[in-house]
């Protein structure tokens, strides 16, 4: 059992030598054993401070931490938390300790002066536990993102913690992966082993049993007791789709009971509730409904066919140099994005994304198989520039502004344009240059870390953009804003690829999807190319991709089988929730303006 009493904690202010800020307020909450939290908000509201402190990294301000009825004391001659305490960040690099896998997960045994056969035979039970068999000998560095992950967590979990805190590190898995994990977490926390206290900026349900909290303010509130209308003002924390949609319908008097976690009670709250029309929802063919996909949509007005192609790989093959036999991490990929076109990566864990933009960038040449880059018209600026999965470790100025104006100087761009500049783009990623252009950039969270750097690719941005998870750490109103800028910038004639586990994102900004798979222990290929709503209609594809349909499909579905909103296809949750928005708001028009067509069942 680990508790919070009465904490208090500040971190550094906005400028360097400033007064500290303080972020978590009289905090007093204890997680047991046979527990899980969730814990959400918006990016710099305290999540990463929480766990840190839980953890013994952070000195609070006031108040005490208590693990096991003890208080945890932070200095020289202090007991070690290991492995009582265990906790992981999202960024899993430096975090690695050795050089393989099998090295990673027995050392922290080997801290603990186990003997050699159980450290052994923990190993070995870790290494099938979490899918990693055929990955002893390799270096936490050859790794994908997800496998890194789980690498760190088989690590971990090999020591049998009492606590386990995550701040975000199951962010890049794949959708399937990730929420595979987490809910085997969960479960294993609840039967009693360990108390589970995580973070994330995903717009996921918990999972059953697992309690839901809000940091706002510097203080946690239980999320599922909220009412409707502080669900929906809270717009910059990442609430489930399902949570949003009844809040909605609760503050409009059409929703009863406590708000849908996912869709399925959404399914169930909205067959209870009835509909405009006042028809019924049976629940068998509700069930058939959810499980089914949606038809395809009507593609792109935009003639896609006459763009011009800025990025091309041809018959593309790539395989890492002294592999020690080991096959091609990706093989025989065609694929083009052209100006004005945004084309989306999407795939399981290791499939090749991050790979194939490392090859269009020029960072690596592909084995076998031609790339073409096309130059820019007037010969000048960059005709590709890569945002890497974590951009944040390009950060190096003194100021959020001299970050993103860092190219722009280089380039012998005068003051006052330099600043112009960054102004735009970083109200392009949503980041105030009032109240960030002048901040340390070590004093920023992990998103608006995030924010800058990719802000400073846009102060000149280069004629192919390519993004590895741009939206991996950003909340809500950090992904509406980047998708906002991906828009303007295909507007504009750039062409954009990128790499995205977020589905709903990707649903939401790309023009086609290229979907990468693996066959058993083969290389990564394009499985097949499509506009998003062919491609989220194909179920045989998304079971051999392993790659789960977005979740705002069973929520339109839920909601239309209802009578909420219309035949329309919905491109993500976004313009879902603007439809049923819409819909309320005429609910509520005179009845000259609106004649309902039957009775609601409230």
């Amino acid at each position: 059992m680990i508790r919070l009493e009465s904490i208090s904690a500040s971190v550094p202010g906005t400028s360097a030598g400033g007064e500290r800020r303080q972020i978590l307020h009289d905090l007093d909450i204890e997680f047991r054993a046979g527990e899980s939290h969730l814990i959400l908000g918006p990016n710099g509201s305290g999540k990463t401070t929480l766990i840190r402190v839980l953890a013994g990294f952070h000195r609070p301000a006031a108040g005490r931490v208590l693990l096991d009825g003890a208080p945890i004391v932070r200095d020289r001659d202090a007991p070690s938390l290991w492995p009582r305490v265990a906790v992981l960040f999202e960024e899993p690099d430096p975090q690695f300790l050795t050089d393989s896998v099998e090295a990673e997960i027995a050392f922290g045994l080997e801290s603990l002066a186990l003997p050699p056969e159980e450290i052994r035979s923990r190993t070995a039970e870790a290494l099938e536990s979490f899918g990693l068999v055929g990955f002893e000998g390799r270096a936490p560095h050859t790794l994908s993102a997800g496998e890194k992950a789980r690498t760190l967590l088989a690590a971990v979990m090999a020591a049998h913690p009492r606590v386990l805190l995550l701040d975000q590190s199951l962010a890049h898995l794949d959708p399937a992966g990730r929420r595979e994990l987490e809910r085997r977490l969960v479960e294993e926390a609840r039967s009693g082993r360990f108390a589970l206290i995580r973070t994330h900026q995903d717009a996921d349900s918990p999972h059953p049993g697992e309690r839901l909290h809000l940091i706002e303010g510097g203080r946690l509130t239980d999320a599922s007791r909220m009412p409707p209308e502080a669900v929906l003002a809270a717009k910059d924390v990442p609430f489930p789709l399902a949570m949003r949609a009844s809040a909605m319908l609760g503050a409009h008097g059409s929703w009863g009971g406590p708000l849908a976690m996912d869709s399925a009670s959404l399914a169930g709250g909205l067959a209870a509730a009835g509909s405009p029309g006042g028809a019924a929802i049976d629940g068998d063919d509700r069930s058939r409904r959810l499980s089914t996909p949606r038809e395809a949509a009507p593609g792109d007005s935009r003639d896609l066919g006459s763009r011009v192609t800025v990025l091309s790989f041809h018959d593309v093959t790539y395989s890492q140099r002294g592999a020690s036999g080991r096959g091609p991490l990706v093989a025989n990929v065609t694929l083009e994005v052209g100006e004005h076109e945004c084309v989306a990566l999407v795939g399981v864990s290791g499939s090749g994304k991050s790979t194939l933009l490392k090859l269009a960038a020029g960072l690596m040449d592909p084995t076998s198989g031609s790339i073409h880059r096309a130059a820019n018209a007037n010969g000048g600026g960059r005709p590709t520039a890569l945002a890497l999965e974590y951009p944040e470790r390009q950060l190096f100025g003194r100021t959020v502004e001299e970050d993103v104006t860092a190219t722009l100087w280089v380039d012998g761009v005068p003051a006052a344009e330099r600043r112009t500049r960054a102004r735009e783009a970083m109200e392009a990623v949503g980041l105030d240059p009032d109240r960030f252009a002048s901040r340390v950039p070590l004093t920023l969270s992990e998103g608006e870390k995030r924010r800058v750097a990719l802000a400073s690719l846009l102060a000149e941005p280069p004629r192919a953009l390519l993004l590895d998870e741009p939206t991996a750490g950003l909340d809500p109103e950090g992904r509406r804003a980047f998708a906002g800028v991906v828009r303007g910038l295909c507007a504009r004639g750039h062409a954009i690829l990128l790499a995205s586990h977020d589905l709903d994102f990707v649903s939401a900004v790309a023009d086609r999807i290229a979907v990468l798979g693996r066959d058993r222990e083969g290389p990564g290929r394009v499985l097949t190319q499509g506009p998003p709503a062919s491609i989220w209609s194909d179920s045989s594809l998304l079971e051999r991709a392993a790659l789960p349909a977005p979740e705002h499909l069973f929520a339109e579905r839920a909601l239309r089988h209802a009578g909420w909103i219309g035949p329309e296809p919905m491109s993500d949750a976004e313009s879902l929730l603007a439809t049923l928005e819409k819909k309320l708001e005429g609910m509520r028009a005179p009845r000259s303006e609106w004649e309902p067509q039957g009775r609601m069942n409230r």
